[in-house]
């Protein structure tokens, strides 16, 4: 008599997206990955954040250097440390909005949109293709602004929801927030 034999594959795993319950009056934003929302993410991270000490330690080390020596300085040497601040000061923010400007027009032509469902669970993350859930406790820091809000999932990585994108749904979304221990922690 044959046995049928078995290929032992390990435990099956579940798709994610099971984790997650979806309930009533829970928040969907749909849309692109917007310019001003990732460059927005991209200047906190580059240039307030402890990241960004260095950055601002060498602009005022330099601006030190122009003020100390102002009158030891020969004319070469002044218009060199204002060529080297100037970089500093304005090519790293023009390099930051021209990378953001590729990555986010380089989803528009990939015609990708997000899909963000919020409620007691989580962040249901789906971009048409891959879905993912973030439960509240993965995320290590919720900072809000005037116009944003950004819930860091790493040091340098973060989810910014845009409050005008968010409209009616900001209290609900706001609601959600509650049960993130990154936001009671302050």
């Amino acid at each position: 008599m044959e046995q049928d034999e078995k290929v032992l594959d390990g435990p099956e795993l579940s798709d994610p997206a099971d984790e997650f319950v979806h309930e009533e009056g829970e928040v969907v934003i749909t849309g692109p990955l917007r310019f001003s929302d990732y460059f927005a993410f991209r200047l906190r991270y580059s240039y307030f954040s402890v990241a960004a000490l260095g950055f601002w330690a060498l602009v005022l080390l330099i601006a030190a250097f122009l003020v100390i020596g102002w009158d030891k300085y020969d004319t070469t040497a002044k218009v060199l440390l204002f060529v080297v601040l100037g970089f500093v000061l304005v090519y790293q923010p023009l390099n930051t909005a021209l990378h953001t400007a590729q990555l986010t027009e380089g989803l528009k032509a990939q015609n990708i949109e997000f899909r963000y469902t919020v409620n007691s669970t989580g962040v249901l993350v789906d971009d048409g293709t891959n879905r993912e859930v973030i439960r509240w406790d993965m995320f290590r820091k919720v900072k809000e602004t005037g116009k944003r809000y950004f819930l860091y999932v790493m040091k340098n990585s973060a989810f910014v929801f845009g409050k005008d994108v968010l409209g009616e749904q900001d209290a609900a979304f706001r609601g959600f927030l509650a049960n993130c221990p990154a936001r009671k922690k302050g």
